[in-house]
């Protein structure tokens, strides 16, 4: 059976988590040991696991919620964490192979929001991705 991830990005706007796209990231085992440890030893992942946050969205708590117990290794990662794991797909990668992860936000992909600050939004405080696998 495979296993797959469901992303959430959200982004943090008066202090307040809001929903904000679900980027879709194709299976990709070696992509998801990196992130997780999941589908592989679980000792490369480049984050620990966190579980889900408290704070999440509603439309992120809603989603989990469906996937109920097929759902596993909930996490999130940070903007800094994901201008990292960006920068590690992009140099393992043959973008000929495996399309580009990274999605878009407002006009720039997400790893851009810590590379170059000074193109933010007004009012965006943070981004991060929430993250779970099923199988």
């Amino acid at each position: 059976m495979g296993c797959d991830i469901h992303i959430h990005a959200e982004i943090k706007i008066a202090g307040r988590w809001e929903h904000y796209a679900q980027p879709k990231m194709e299976r990709n085992y070696l992509a998801f040991e990196k992130l997780a440890g999941v589908r592989g030893e679980g000792t490369n992942a480049m984050f620990p696991i966190r579980g889900m946050p408290w704070d999440a969205s509603a439309t992120t708590r809603f989603d989990c919620a469906h996937y109920g117990a097929d759902g596993h290794t909930h996490s999130w990662i940070s903007a800094d964490e994901i201008a990292r794991f960006s920068g590690w797909w992009k140099s393992q990668i043959d973008s000929k192979l495996w399309p580009e992860w990274d999605c878009w936000l407002f006009g720039n992909n997400y790893s851009d929001f810590v590379n170059y600050p000074q193109n933010r939004i007004e009012g965006l405080e943070d981004i991060r991705f929430i993250f779970w696998f099923d199988n």
